[in-house]
């Protein structure tokens, strides 16, 4: 799946691309440094602080509706949440405006930048195309069971577009994001939202839902992790779109806002 652990980090690989184009920058930052005897690290910081703060900003108004009730969300920088065109506007014509300000070189501040954004998308282009031909489509083999303990084969969902979110009580992600499944999941009834929780009894499951107030349709048990294991999962929580013929066409690893939920099931409309 779209994430790799770190001992007991998981990573998607996403921002592992952007932490690798990071580097990129600041390698090829030190070596002109030494060769050139002046400090291009600080305006490279800058620049990319404003590129970040931009990116998050603009990602922000874009989808306000979704932070107009609770804006301090806005600052929740770990959740996946950026407009990549943007930052890496802002971040290219600070830079700019550095070299202006303090006489440097255009291409000093400039190449490192170009580096940076070339290992980022190419990293992420490759994977995204190389991941495209290795997705598995929605199981209809696995039968999982419901709070009840009845059978629930997952065909059952199939002839719309379904939304699988795997889960578990214990873990922090998981329970932010249940109220931003909850709101989507009456909010768009042509869609299957399916929670199947990984490896906990139905009592703890019941418990939890109902300690944190939670009305969800469609919670599963998969007490043997089967789920996980079919589609390689690295962490949790991970959830998959699938569209109406069971293709994968999405997925996310870790927390998901309710601004970025709704922009992947926008692709369902």
């Amino acid at each position: 799946m779209d994430a790799v652990t770190l001992g007991p980090f998981l990573i998607p690989l996403p921002r592992l691309f952007l932490f690798l184009g990071v580097v990129a920058v600041f390698g090829l930052a030190m070596w002109l440094e030494r060769r050139h005897r002046t400090d291009l690290s600080s305006p490279l910081w800058v620049s990319l602080l404003v590129g970040l703060g931009a990116a998050r900003l603009v990602y922000v108004v874009q989808n306000w509706p979704f932070y107009r009730d609770a804006p301090w969300e806005a600052l929740y920088l770990w959740q996946d949440g950026y407009a990549p065109l943007a930052g890496v506007a802002a971040t290219v014509v600070t830079a700019l405006l550095i070299s202006l300000y303090r006489r440097y070189p255009p291409p000093l501040l400039q190449a490192p930048l170009v580096l940076g954004l070339a290992v980022w998308f190419g990293l992420t282009t490759l994977t995204t195309a190389l991941m495209d031909q290795e997705r598995p489509g929605l199981p209809t083999g696995i039968t999982l069971h419901d709070l009840q303990f009845r059978e629930v084969p997952l065909e059952r969902y199939a002839g719309r577009p379904v939304v699988v979110n795997l889960w578990a009580s214990w873990c922090p992600p998981c329970r932010r994001e249940m109220p931003a499944f909850q709101a989507a999941q009456q909010g768009n009834p042509g869609i299957h939202f399916v929670f199947p929780n990984q490896g906990e009894s139905a009592e703890l499951v019941r418990a939890f839902l109902e300690h944190e107030e939670l009305d969800l349709a469609h919670v599963l048990l998969d007490t043997g992790n089967r789920l996980g294991q079919h589609f390689g999962t690295v962490g949790m929580p991970t959830t998959l779109f699938f569209d109406a013929d069971g293709r994968l066409v999405d997925a996310h690893v870790g927390e998901v806002s309710a601004a970025r939920l709704n922009q992947y099931l926008s692709q369902f409309d």
